[in-house]
């Protein structure tokens, strides 16, 4: 089963406490709590994104564990990716006095897109749940939840080359800034070469791998 709107308590603590785990790496490492509260949401997608195409290189994955691991966990993953970003969006806000529409009317582009993809993300959140699944149907929930992670991606990948290459009039040094992107190189690499894989499957055995619709 390549869907699971389920939520599960036990999956949500392991998401948690990876959470605070890596944010007290960060925190250690010297980072501040503004540049924190925007990392680890961007790692919990990280994450997100690469369960799907790995499992689909390496569908051993699935055999080799109980269940439907990894897969299983995309839906925590999520809702706590949403939980860091509204946390990190309501920091800025404040920041800016919480002059919202100030902020709003004022910010670039890039960071409009941003803004864009959490509330992408928020609408996602209030999605994945096994009441939503029932109503749209498994091929509608798949595709929209799918479709919605992947534009929100873009949508702030935009947003962290804004901030790695064009802010400072070149590539940055910062390690965070040079891990987000090569995180997005990681994503892209892994659904293309997902993606090959199917077709090759499809083209020698004249169907596609077992979760493919």
């Amino acid at each position: 089963m390549a869907v699971d709107p389920f939520n599960r308590g036990k999956h949500h603590a392991a998401v948690v406490v990876g959470s605070l785990a890596l944010a007290a790496l960060l925190w250690a490492a010297g980072y501040r709590f503004s540049r924190i509260i925007a990392a680890v949401p961007w790692f919990l997608l990280f994450l997100v994104l690469i369960i799907g195409p790995v499992t689909k290189i390496w569908p051993s994955i699935n055999q080799r564990f109980e269940g439907n691991f990894p897969l299983y966990f995309r839906s925590e993953l999520g809702i706590w990716f949403v939980i860091w970003s509204l946390g990190h969006v309501l920091l800025v806000f404040q920041l800016f006095g919480w002059d919202v529409v100030g902020f709003v009317v004022g910010m670039s582009a890039w960071a409009f897109a941003a803004l864009v993809g959490v509330v992408i993300a928020v609408v996602l959140l209030f999605t994945s749940n096994i009441w939503a699944y029932r109503l749209m149907g498994p091929k509608a929930w798949k595709w929209h939840q799918s479709h919605g992670t992947y534009v929100m991606f873009w949508l702030f990948t935009v947003h962290i080359y804004d901030q790695t290459f064009l802010r400072g009039g070149g590539p940055t040094e910062d390690p965070l800034h040079l891990l987000y992107a090569l995180s997005i190189v990681i994503i892209v690499g892994l659904h293309i070469g997902a993606f090959l894989k199917v077709v090759a499957h499809y083209r020698k055995h004249g169907k596609y791998p077992s979760g493919i619709s």
